[in-house]
């Protein structure tokens, strides 16, 4: 699945959950609510508190205002719009400074991505960690549990493998394709 093809995909989950679909709004919450937490919780430097109170802030507002969602990014992308201008507004209350990506580029996180897993000190980084998470959620399930389970998890390939049901070597082209398929992810925010 592309991402033209997850957009679409996303788009008619919009459409059916904003009709009342109950399946739907289940479906909504089963993919986005973690996600959508730790994305809040990364880009609040771990304070819990305020992570929960703007992860419910968000989704009240991406519901109320769900039928406004075009289709134009996925429906991921468009969540975290909504909780980073909840996040600015929280800070901003509070008088702290509104900083939630800086130093390392999409294409240095790329090239880095290209020789193997990152390295800690770059991983431990705020901004990283949320552009990963918000790439990965751009990508398929198969690919998003695959990079997942053998970096964030450092599950062995044969791990990986018996988890998703596959041979040895369908999990190496898995691994492969989905690698590819985060940097291709991470390159298209540069053209956004």
């Amino acid at each position: 699945m592309n991402i033209r093809d997850i957009q679409r995909d996303d788009l008619s989950l919009a459409r059916r959950t904003v009709t009342g679909d109950e399946a739907a709004l289940a479906e909504f919450y089963k993919r986005y609510a973690d996600p959508l937490f730790a994305f809040i919780y990364h880009s609040l430097g771990g304070v819990r508190s305020d992570a929960e109170e703007i992860w419910q802030e968000t989704l009240l507002t991406a519901l109320r205002s769900l039928e406004k969602y075009s289709g134009n990014s996925s429906l991921f992308t468009w969540l975290c719009g909504i909780a980073r201008k909840k996040i600015a507004d929280r800070l901003r209350s509070r008088g702290q400074p509104i900083t939630m990506f800086s130093e390392v580029s999409n294409k240095q996180l790329a090239s880095l991505l290209a020789h193997g897993p990152l390295p800690e000190e770059i991983l431990t980084r705020r901004e990283v960690r949320l552009r990963v998470v918000e790439v990965l959620m751009e990508l398929p399930e198969e690919y998003r549990l695959a990079l997942t389970e053998r970096y964030a998890e450092e599950r062995s390939v044969e791990e990986v493998a018996q988890l998703l049901g596959k041979s040895y070597k369908a999990t190496e082209s898995i691994l492969s394709r989905a690698r590819a398929a985060f940097r291709d992810q991470l390159s298209q925010y540069d053209k956004e």
